[in-house]
């Protein structure tokens, strides 16, 4: 009897898919399937089918569990979708901006000790609550100070819930750490993305239920770690940045290299990340997502706008840039629909330079826009692409206008149009070293820019590759001096841009008065599915050791299965007022005479909670993990022999981690 588990990774361009043997960390089946970003359900149901089609031999009861990394919640955050949220804000107002207009401010809050420094109002924040009500579909409470404190915030999430019966969320329950602004963020960005989150786990229970497969669904946190599908329907902020999360998992798995550089390129962006110990670098502060500032712990991914995806231009006056827009590949827009060939051939050669516009670009229909008032010239181009797409030279025809005075803008900025023109994945085409698609469009796009860059075809491909490999090659070098400790990035200073350029160029020349070399000795695991095509080159640039894993293309699917459960519950011990110690927890504050006292209390109930989290991921065994930390400060001037007479208590920080896998023999 085998134990499997399916692992499914929706990214931006593609939804990635593995059946993985996890005994013996093999890959039984594996696809890559189109993402439908308006439905993403569509794309799962194509990836279930293809995996179970490719593994037709195994038994469902094999399946040990589904897991899923996704971009939902990123996604959400940067473009502000999701749920009205209503705020409730006890003891103070805000400072900054928030992420939703409706918010209330109540009397309450507690000290920096946890006690209670001013009254709760329950009246206030009854009638806060039933203003609000028919205004938001969910609700966050926020308390001054309240992870020394969850008492007032419980009240308040209590009264919510028996008003309105709508999901609500506690700041307290999010994140144990101060920084008021930042708390409440999250604790209103976790209520925004519940019924999201919800919507999601309800079509993917449906879909993997209708095939038969009884296995629990696990999701993948930010941190690369696994959560049952209750604690992501509860505290979903936890999955942004899931899908890079799920990468380096993915990467570590098939490489085995536990200390690296591990780097992604997938459709839309590169991402970067760093493995110490098996384990990727945490963002110290917070995951920042959409602008906002979170205490969500995530792994600290780098990312730039350059992916398989990204736009290649060239402007009027010949200057090359790639990305960071995302558009479809004319390759892969061909291939779907052949005419677009013979329209992009009706170009004339004079028209490459002569237009502002970049001449190989077609637009494609999404949706019907939304929310605007379209001009007459606006609707007439959709109305030309509704049933089908076209080049821009073909509507401009159609419309008798220039196509440099096409009004379509707009209707990409609000997504009711996506544009086809020449990407790296094109580039590939013509190369060959990628061959999924249609090859002529590809060439035709290249032979289009290459006029406009004033070379032949060939020193355009090669100069386009030479820019990729640096970018990539700058990205890593930057991210691993951000790890030495460089204060800023290199990559925005002029100076060192300047010697990246030297050190990274695509010719060593010997006329130099000077030559500027880098050698990089983590070693670098590339995975995605481009990876073959650029990370020899940029390997060499970099004078780095390269793992290009098979499978590479799956690698973020794989990435869902290969996480362990890992519950951590912070436990802080502080001094008292007027002696003795408090133990401040998840949801509760407690006084102890003695410290053995207070340490023992905080041991056994932070060892209590995680092992109870643990339980509602997985009902495999668990190992607990206590790591404490006393820190004191030092008074006066004292011998060796009595310097610990001389220290003062200032606080306990005990961390207490219920760490397993994620699965049970047990179905």
């Amino acid at each position: 009897m085998a134990n499997l588990a399916l692992g499914i990774d929706t990214g931006g361009t593609f939804t990635d898919g593995v059946i993985f043997d996890l005994d013996r960390s093999e890959i039984i089946a594996k696809t890559k399937v189109t993402t439908t970003r308006h439905n993403l359900t569509l794309a799962i149901d194509r990836c279930l089918d293809d995996l179970l089609s490719e593994a037709a031999q195994i038994n469902f009861d094999w399946i040990k569990m589904v897991s899923l990394s996704t971009t939902l919640a990123t996604n959400a955050i940067v473009e502000g979708q999701g749920a009205e949220v209503g705020l409730i804000l006890i003891g103070f107002e805000p400072q900054q901006g928030l992420p939703t207009p409706h918010f209330a401010c109540i009397d309450g809050g507690c000290t920096i000790k946890g006690k209670i420094k001013t009254a709760l109002d329950l009246q206030a924040a009854e009638r806060a609550v039933l203003e609000l009500k028919d205004k938001v579909d969910a609700f966050a409470v926020s308390g001054y100070l309240s992870v020394r404190n969850p008492s007032q915030e419980l009240q308040v999430q209590k009264l919510i819930r028996d008003l309105t019966g709508y999901p609500v969320v506690a700041a307290h329950q999010l994140t144990t750490e101060l920084g008021l602004q930042e708390r409440t963020v999250t604790a209103v960005l976790n209520a925004r993305l519940m019924p999201l989150i919800t919507d999601l786990m309800d079509s993917v229970k449906k879909s993997i239920t209708a095939r038969g497969i009884k296995a629990p669904l696990m999701v993948v946190r930010g941190d690369g770690s696994l959560i049952s599908e209750k604690v992501a329907r509860e505290k979903p902020i936890e999955t942004i940045l899931s899908g890079p999360a799920a990468s380096i998992m993915g990467a570590l798995t098939l490489t085995g290299v536990e200390d690296g550089i591990v780097v992604d390129v997938g459709g839309t962006t590169t991402d970067v990340a760093v493995l110490k110990g098996g384990r990727p670098s945490l963002n110290k502060e917070g995951a920042r997502v959409g602008g906002w500032l979170t205490r969500v712990k995530a792994a600290e991914i780098t990312t730039i706008g350059l992916g398989g995806d990204s736009l290649v231009q060239v402007s009027h006056n010949g200057e090359l840039s790639i990305g960071p827009q995302r558009v479809f590949p004319l390759s892969w827009a061909a291939s779907h629909y052949p005419y677009l060939v013979d329209e992009l051939k009706e170009i004339r050669e004079a028209d490459y330079t002569l237009w502002h516009t970049q001449p190989a670009m077609a637009l494609v229909f999404i949706k019907e826009p939304l929310h605007i008032k379209l001009t007459d010239s606006e609707k007439q181009i959709i109305a030309l692409i509704r049933e089908s797409p076209h080049t821009l030279h073909y509507i401009s025809q159609k419309m008798r206008k220039e196509v440099d005075l096409l009004p379509w803008h707009r209707l990409v900025s609000v997504g009711s149009v996506h544009r086809a023109s020449l990407t790296p994945t094109d580039i590939l085409h013509v190369t060959g070293a990628f061959t999924l698609w249609n090859r002529e469009a590809a060439e035709l796009g290249v032979k289009m820019l290459s006029r406009r860059y004033r070379a032949e075809a060939d020193v355009f491909v090669e100069r386009v590759l030479e820019e990729i490999y640096f970018s990539l090659a700058a990205l890593i070098a930057d991210r691993l001096a951000s790890e030495q400790g460089a204060p800023l990035s290199l990559l925005q200073e002029e100076g060192s841009r300047f010697l990246f350029r030297q050190m990274l160029g695509d010719k060593k020349r010997k006329d130099k008065a000077t030559e500027f070399f880098i050698k990089v000795n983590t070693p670098l695991v590339a995975v995605g599915a481009p990876a073959a095509a650029y990370f020899p080159a940029v390997a060499d640039k970099l004078d780095a050791s390269l793992f290009l894993p098979e499978s590479a293309e799956v690698a973020n699917a794989v990435g869902t299965v290969s996480g362990k459960t890992v519950e951590t519950v912070i436990m802080l011990i502080k001094p008292g007022d007027g002696g003795g110690f408090v133990v401040h927890g998840p949801g509760s504050r407690e006084v102890f005479m003695t410290f053995e006292e207070a340490v023992a209390y905080a041991r056994e109930e932070g060892r209590k909670e995680a092992l109870e989290r643990a339980a509602a991921t997985t009902r495999a065994k668990v190992e607990v993990l206590i790591d404490q930390k006393d820190k004191y400060t030092q008074v006066g001037q004292g011998s060796a022999e009595d310097g610990a007479a001389n220290r003062v208590f200032i606080e306990s920080v005990l961390e207490i981690s219920a760490i397993g896998r994620p699965w049970s023999d047990q179905i």
